[in-house]
């Protein structure tokens, strides 16, 4: 297993972190042997991990614990079929407990970066705002869909965004993640200039309508999983397809935010 060892404030409250918390849930573990899985941080090298259940450690005990734990179970009857390839129809609870899980989960990916790291994406006050009431950042999109086969993955791209006059008035996040046929993506966006302009979000062209259900903002009282298409493990309906559907511009190492998190 693989720890990072940050001993700073919780992610999500006032308490030291250092509670071991799975990146991936136990219970998905424990309904499929992942085997080895590939591993990159940031600008480091891919490595290869004998063991896939990599412990984060941004975490209190009593985060992971409690509601942590709670919003997990309540989230195994859903995930856990959709996981496991069967179909399933989604209410508005179960699209925002889904919308949830996922934030949460993006919110832990985010801080593998480091907590306190200039780059770090999600604010104090939205991860705080997740522990106590399970909200949704604002001018956030999540969507799910399949894939055929049985995957693991989560991967976060970040991007800055630019108004009509090419000035930058914005960062977006995105987080895409993989658990047996289960995908869920989230994107993110923080306006750092008021009034700003802006086209529209930089996402490449894609039969996105076909593979993706959005499920936050709630759009339908009940959603359809899975949707029409299906991703693959590669060709031109690969995953990869869906992960750099936010790369857009130019490549950076490195984006920081442009102003110090309050």
């Amino acid at each position: 297993m693989i720890f990072w060892d940050m001993p700073k404030l919780c992610l999500f409250c006032d308490n030291n972190s250092g509670s071991k918390e799975h990146l991936w849930p136990k219970w998905i573990h424990e309904r499929k042997d992942f085997g080895p899985i590939n591993f990159k941080l940031g600008g480091s090298e891919k490595k290869e991990l004998p063991n896939p259940e990599i412990m984060v450690k941004t975490v209190c005990g009593i985060c992971n614990k409690g509601w942590m734990s709670k919003l997990e179970s309540s989230n195994i009857p859903t995930i856990g079929n959709m996981l496991q390839d069967v179909a399933i129809l989604l209410d508005e609870a179960q699209q925002k407990l889904v919308a949830a899980w996922t934030v949460k989960t993006a919110m832990m990916t985010d801080s593998m970066k480091g907590r306190g790291a200039s780059n770090q994406f999600y604010s104090r006050a939205e991860c705080i705002n997740m522990r106590l009431k399970q909200e949704i950042p604002n001018r956030t999109l999540i969507w799910i869909g399949r894939i055929d086969g049985m995957h693991l993955v989560d991967t976060g791209t970040d991007f800055a965004l630019f108004d009509l006059q090419k000035e930058r008035v914005g960062m977006g996040s995105v987080t895409t993640i993989v658990a047996g046929h289960f995908v869920t993506q989230v994107a993110t966006v923080h306006i750092e200039k008021e009034n700003a302009e802006i086209a529209s979000l930089p996402c490449k062209m894609g039969n996105w309508n076909e593979s993706l259900v959005q499920i936050w903002p709630i759009q339908k009282p009940t959603v359809q999983w899975p949707p029409k298409a299906s991703f693959t493990n590669g060709g031109p309906a690969g995953l990869a397809y869906l992960m750099d559907r936010w790369r857009m511009g130019e490549r950076v190492e490195k984006v920081n935010r442009a102003t110090p998190e309050a």
